[in-house]
């Protein structure tokens, strides 16, 4: 009686270590912080238009999800750490910007330090594509991401692949999105995820996870025109511009930035810094 409760209590054991290894951290001795943004997520009218748009930037689709042999998310790699994910609208549904999803390192680690802020999220957890997710509801009901690329899932099984000479820039510097109250979003950020804020530019309120100056996530007042605004950095005007007329794509320069949009009316900006 006594060998069979010691032999159930190690396998019980050993079944939560093995558990427990699913969804560890390979980098859970380094100190937890967000490192940048790991992707933004949009609902798209056409999927195929979006994806045709993308590949003219330059960007490639390494791998997507599907249900019932339908398309539900495509990837699109903007780098090693960085994608957007396009998910297909629905019947009644209509193009929408969804959430940015930044990365983190120890994220098991910061789990505590966002509820000890008062963050109310579930636990992290190994999500679909083979890595670490925490994810939860914002002050407008809006979802909040945070991942941890971790060995053998679809975003690491692809490093150093799928990375065209032709992309017109190869880093997402910033997210811009409008909000009912962007002064209340960005102090959320700011108390309860530790991002530093980076006041007002441009009549949006700025808010960059700490020690991150080339990742931010800024906020519009909802009557904005703009439905999302994604910012490249680290590209020539000039050059830019003469490539995506080369593409055929209608582009615009203002203050030496060049700006076109996507399909759904998102505005892409490609700037030097």
């Amino acid at each position: 009686m006594k060998n069979n409760l010691a032999r159930l209590a190690l396998l019980s054991a050993l079944t939560l270590s093995a558990l427990h290894a699913q969804v560890e951290s390979p980098s859970a001795a380094q100190k937890p912080a967000i490192v940048g943004i790991a992707h933004v997520a949009m609902r798209v009218a056409d999927l195929r238009a979006s994806r045709a748009f993308y590949e003219k930037l330059g960007f490639a689709q390494p791998f997507e999800i599907t249900k019932d042999g339908k398309v539900t998310e495509a990837f699109i790699k903007l780098n090693d750490r960085q994608y957007l994910e396009l998910y297909p609208a629905d019947t009644g549904q209509t193009a929408a910007f969804l959430h940015v999803c930044f990365e983190a390192v120890n994220l098991p680690g910061l789990y505590p330090i966002y509820t000890a802020n008062g963050i109310v999220a579930p636990p992290v957890r190994k999500a679909g594509a083979g890595n670490m997710l925490l994810a939860w509801k914002g002050p407008e009901g809006q979802t909040e991401e945070i991942t941890e690329y971790l060995p053998g899932s679809k975003h690491s099984n692809d490093f150093g692949q799928h990375l065209g000479t032709d992309r017109i820039a190869t880093h997402l510097a910033a997210a811009v999105v409008p909000m009912k109250d962007p002064a209340v979003t960005a102090e959320y950020f700011i108390q309860k995820m530790n991002f530093v804020d980076g006041g007002i530019r441009e009549g949006a309120r700025v808010t960059s996870p700490a020690g991150e100056k080339d990742s931010s996530f800024a906020f519009l007042p909802e009557a904005s025109p703009e439905k999302l605004v994604l910012v490249f950095t680290g590209v020539r005007e000039n050059e830019t511009l003469r490539k995506l007329k080369e593409r055929g794509l209608t582009a615009v320069v203002q203050q030496h930035r060049v700006l076109v949009r996507d399909p759904d009316g998102n505005l892409i900006v490609f700037t030097l810094r």
